[in-house]
């Protein structure tokens, strides 16, 4: 089965014009789950981080199922998003020491 692109995009500009849009999608979806709280922000970070990074190193890179986009520009724009993944999955797991020690201890009664 092949079903092609539903909205066929050719040029380099319009390949990363897709990929400003997921880009402002994924800002808006951080910007939701930043209204959540900081523990579920540190955790959405963490699974959109393994996302970036282990999908564009495996999928991408190793078995070359897929690019980001069929262009050039692919070999500039997949590092960069593979090392924001790693940022956010470091920000993510690093969890503030002041909280942390706070969380861990129960309110005596």
């Amino acid at each position: 089965m092949n079903f092609g692109p539903l909205i066929p995009v050719t040029t380099m500009a319009g390949r990363i014009g897709v990929i400003l849009l997921a880009v402002v999608s994924l800002l808006i979806f951080l910007a939701l789950a930043r209204r959540r709280g900081d523990s579920f922000f540190r955790g959405f970070l963490v699974a959109v981080g393994t996302f970036l990074s282990f999908d564009m190193i495996l999928l991408h890179w190793v078995f070359r199922l897929h690019r980001l986009t069929s262009g050039p520009e692919a070999d500039v724009i997949e590092p960069l998003f593979t090392l924001l993944g790693v940022a956010f999955i470091v920000y993510g797991l690093r969890g503030n020491a002041s909280t942390e020690g706070q969380a861990a201890t129960l309110p005596s009664t």
